[in-house]
């Protein structure tokens, strides 16, 4: 009877493991259905193309901002920003030549492969999403991604992410709470 109890201890762990594995899936694959994020690539990690791809960002988060603050869900964010993807281009292209550069610009939708990201107090588990990605250039440089729906974009439009530095972010930060899909992890610190 003894020999028997490691192994039973041993199935036990692997089974507890492996539904808490899928209950972790299965929330991710939950919060992956319900955001769509922006995705800018930089030409390369020089300061210049590093700054241009923020105000690329910049730009297009404030065109696009009355079209996604209007989404009811990701899926119509999702064709809304089909629609709008020569537009999206337009603007990159617009802004990349007022900066003096002349890099090919390429906009994707569609699902990407996104790292665990935090933005301050916001936690994006990795995972597969649906994302707009703006390729600038060569594409080798240092990235900057955000959540367009629900519009977190537009409440952190800073390279610092959401934040509850202050209480006029908070009470922004925590109407956008309202919006987020079930399985998001928000992390929020007393300072």
């Amino acid at each position: 009877m003894k020999r028997y109890v490691p192994v039973a201890i041993l199935i036990l762990v692997l089974l507890l493991a492996g539904t808490y594995s899928l209950y972790e899936y299965e929330k991710s694959q939950s919060l992956a259905d319900g955001v769509l994020r922006l995705h800018v690539i930089a030409n390369s990690d020089s300061p210049g193309d590093q700054a241009l791809k923020l105000a690329i960002k910049d730009r297009i988060v404030e065109e696009m901002r009355p079209d996604f603050s209007k989404a009811h869900d990701a899926a119509e964010a999702r064709q809304m920003a089909i629609r709008e993807k020569d537009r999206i281009q337009a603007v990159a292209e617009t802004v990349m030549q007022a900066e003096g550069y002349d890099y090919p610009v390429n906009v994707y939708i569609g699902e990407f492969n996104f790292p665990a990201k935090s933005y301050g107090n916001l936690v994006l588990p990795q995972g597969n999403y649906q994302a707009v990605r703006v390729v600038l250039g060569e594409g080798q440089g240092k990235n900057w991604w955000c959540v367009l729906f629900p519009p977190l974009c537009m409440v952190a439009s800073s390279d610092r992410g959401l934040s509850l530095a202050s209480s006029r972010e908070a009470r922004v930060s925590f109407k956008c709470l309202e919006l987020l899909p079930r399985g998001m992890k928000v992390k929020i610190s007393r300072h």
